[in-house]
């Protein structure tokens, strides 16, 4: 098993020799991690590490990569996870917005700071939540991501349609483009009281919002350099009602209103058109894959393939079905290689760097963090993992970067960092008692699902057992 010195007490200043590092270039294997003030200062070969100031602690048994990025989720609504099995597409219409609308100060805390629990036991050190919460609810997920320690691309916004039919209960649609910009300018202002929060503003599809409305916050994004989000080409009907309602296809209407561009992040894109992805190349646009989503609740694959052939930015994203970053991983490569790389006889579907690049140094570079996150690199901020690379399931290594997309798993994090700082040790927060957390707020996370009263099609799984 893998050896740890007592990490409690590393302080701001240490060194790390562990059996191998994953760097942007690939595996090193006998390497020191130096880290100062939260940063990674220093990445060498053990045999040429000299800094007798900040002696290398062995870790034996021990593979240090970067923290991994989950670059679209939807924070506050774990305790519905299981409710989705089964159900078929269009499910955010029948569970997530009455979530939304049922949500309350305490309902939003303890959804999230559960969420960034499960995230950093599964390796994640940073989400981008996609969400359109009142102030006091984005106050309540920041003190969530604060107590946890997590690095959290805060999201606020506004719509102002709805146009999409559902008999259940949805937030109002009632904001104007000027209450948008409000809203927009506060969220700004409050996301500065904290270190590891970023602010950015979310539309949440072309049928929740009129062109004025996802133009006026997008170029909003745009000159204050932080990131737009808003669903596009996720499924079937979404497609269908654009064009019934525009003529134009989701992606085409957001290029056509100039809502494309760097600081755009199109989350799913499962259903872009050849001409649609050249106009995502064209303005530099980003896209969150979310290969759990697609296979679980999705009309199709996203064809990330194509996407990388054409230089598009991508990253992981969750879409809130399990906060475990190796599974994203593995459900990545998988859902790829089956929709598109066996048709082809394409059996390397990008090779497992690949993979891992889009939960990291891709994330980073979506989330408009690729200065500050993303990988084991001097100047970076020292977001990592320790991992347990001793065990039967990942040995004899000869591939690290297919090892790490198809055999590691969430058992094997001896421990998570973000700015250096210890937040996880064996599945445990170090910032408050996890265990007692979940003890006390599993009841009231039960009662707050079953008060939003969601519209379930497709029941209880026991319900299609044959007799």
């Amino acid at each position: 098993m893998i050896r740890l010195p007592d990490l409690g007490k590393l302080g701001t200043s240490y060194a790390l020799h562990v059996d191998v590092v994953m760097t942007p270039s690939g595996p090193l294997r006998e390497a020191v991690v130096r880290v100062e003030n939260g940063r990674f200062a220093e990445v060498a070969a053990a045999g040429a590490y000299a800094n007798p100031a900040v002696p290398a602690l062995r870790v034996r048994g021990g593979a240090l990569v970067p923290g991994m990025l989950d670059i679209h989720h939807h924070i506050i609504e774990p305790f519905a996870k299981a409710l989705t099995g089964g159900e078929p597409a269009q499910l955010w219409k029948r569970f997530w917005m009455p979530l939304e609308a049922a949500a309350t100060v305490q309902s939003v805390y303890a959804g999230s700071k559960w969420t960034f629990l499960e995230a950093l036991r599964g390796g994640i050190t940073t989400i981008v939540d996609h969400g359109i919460r009142a102030r006091e609810l984005t106050d309540a997920i920041h003190r969530a991501a604060n107590d946890t320690g997590i690095r959290l691309v805060s999201s606020t916004g506004a719509y102002d349609l709805k146009n999409y039919a559902t008999a259940v209960r949805t937030p109002d649609a009632s904001a104007s483009v000027d209450a948008g910009i409000k809203a927009a300018l506060d969220h700004v202002d409050d996301c500065k009281a904290f270190d590891r929060i970023y602010p950015s503003l979310a539309c949440g599809t072309v049928q929740s919002n009129s062109k004025e409305m996802i133009k006026a916050l997008a170029r909003f994004c745009h000159d204050e350099d932080i990131l737009f989000q808003i669903h596009a080409n996720e499924h079937t009907l979404e497609v269908h009602a654009c064009i019934e309602n525009t003529g134009r296809r989701p992606i085409e209407l957001l290029h056509d209103i100039g809502a494309l561009g760097r600081h755009t992040l199109i989350a799913h894109a499962t259903l872009a058109a050849s001409h649609e992805i050249q106009m995502l190349k064209e303005t530099d646009t980003a896209v969150a894959y979310c290969p759990v989503a697609s296979m679980w609740k999705g009309n199709a694959v996203a064809p990330v393939l194509d996407f990388f052939a054409n230089g598009i930015r991508v990253g992981l994203g969750s879409d809130a079905t399990r906060n475990d970053g190796f599974r994203m991983l593995d459900a990545a490569e998988a859902a790829q290689r089956i929709a598109y790389g066996m048709p082809r006889d394409d059996f390397s579907c990008g090779a497992g760097w690949r993979w891992f690049d889009a939960a990291t140094l891709g994330g980073a570079s979506v989330a408009l963090l690729d200065r500050e996150v993303g990988a084991v690199k001097p100047g970076l901020k020292a977001d990592f993992l320790l991992l347990d690379c001793t065990g039967p399931e990942v040995l004899p290594s000869w591939d690290f970067a297919w090892e790490l997309v198809r055999f590691y798993d969430r058992a094997d994090i001896a421990a998570t960092f973000v700015d250096g700082e210890l937040l996880m040790q064996g599945g445990r927060a170090t910032r408050f008692d996890s265990e007692a957390f979940v003890e006390e707020e599993l009841a009231p996370g039960i009662q707050a699902i079953k008060d939003a009263n969601l519209w379930r099609l497709h029941g209880e799984s026991e319900l299609h057992r044959k007799r």
